[in-house]
């Protein structure tokens, strides 16, 4: 167990790390696509589930008959509600679960406002049959994995587009994006019911246990993965509080929360676990985030309101990155 617990505190470490290097926020790179036409940060996107993909199969092969993934669940329209949710919930947060990571690693501390209307959400528990949310919900049916699963190889050429775009450019972000998604796999692939979200339910429903305290060294290990990468890329500046992105955050924590909780999962679950998992709706209900977002976004633009977002695109021609 001390090894597994080792492991996960240090992929969480890289996993933060790579947050702040890389374009890991779905939210930014939805904006891209809507202001400035261009999908290589979704292809990004692609690149680092791809890799969470790879790495839960091969480790799979590696620790036989102990690797889990999500099973099938119906489609419905609660699912859809949910990714909905998760849209709105992100665009209005400025930021996805783990745009979120990235921007209290830079120093924003408004983001906090974002974990606690998470945490909100997950107190208030889940409307319908099931009653106040169990965590364990979150991973609700699990399946477990087979090595050998054919479809699998469809993460190679997305995979194989990602280390071949770094070693022909040398671009920071893509290694950052490709780190984000091993260090990923590592961690859903030795705890299927960890995020950040997950252990915040835990903890407001008292569900916390004294031996998933793994979760939590994983959880404070992003953050710390994610404050120290800021800092060694001079990135790190704290900004105060201000009332508007404070309740913003709030908000979309709210929304986002809820929206977990009917997917279930937010989307750093969606691409790290589900989506890399092949559970079909893993993908539905990432592409109905994707739209929702784009489609609130379209909307701004054509009222010619522009969204102060936490974040500014910067292009350079060592790498595409995320700056404040």
């Amino acid at each position: 167990m001390a090894t597994a617990i080792g492991i996960t505190a240090l992929a969480g470490f890289l996993l933060g790390f790579s947050l702040v290097r890389a374009n890991s926020c779905t939210v930014a790179s939805t904006k891209r696509l809507v202001y400035h036409r261009k999908a290589d940060w979704l292809i990004g996107l692609l690149v680092a589930i791809s890799w969470s993909g790879i790495t839960l199969f091969a480790m799979a092969t590696i620790m036989p008959g102990d690797v889990l993934l999500p099973a099938q669940i119906p489609l419905g329209g609660s699912l859809v509600l949910g990714a909905m949710l998760l849209g709105i919930g992100a665009t209005i947060n400025q930021g996805c679960f783990l745009g979120s990571v990235s921007q209290l690693g830079r120093g924003n501390p408004n983001y906090l406002f974002t974990l606690l209307g998470i945490a909100l959400a997950l107190a208030w528990g889940s409307p319908g049959e099931r009653g106040p949310l169990d965590l364990s919900e979150m991973v609700l049916h699990i399946r477990l994995a087979r090595s050998n699963d054919p479809a699998a190889l469809l993460f190679v050429p997305f995979a194989l587009f990602g280390a071949a775009r770094f070693f022909r450019a040398r671009r920071q972000a893509m290694l950052a994006l490709i780190g984000a998604g091993i260090s990923g796999g590592i961690i859903y692939a030795l705890n299927p019911d960890w995020s950040y979200t997950s252990l915040l339910g835990k903890l407001v429903n008292g569900q916390f246990q004294a031996t998933q305290w793994n979760m939590g060294v994983g959880t404070a290990s992003m953050f710390g993965g994610a404050a120290l990468s800021s800092v060694l890329a001079q990135t790190y500046h704290w900004r105060p509080l201000t009332l508007r992105q404070s309740v913003g955050c709030l908000l979309g924590g709210l929304f986002m929360g809820i929206g977990a909780i009917l997917v279930p999962g937010g989307n750093d679950g969606l691409m790290l676990w589900s989506i890399p998992g092949l559970a079909l709706y893993g993908p539905v209900a990432y592409f109905v985030m994707i739209i929702t977002i784009a489609a609130m976004m379209y909307l701004a633009k054509k009222l010619s309101i522009a969204p102060q977002s936490a974040f500014q695109i910067a292009e350079s021609d060592s790498a595409i990155v995320i700056r404040d």
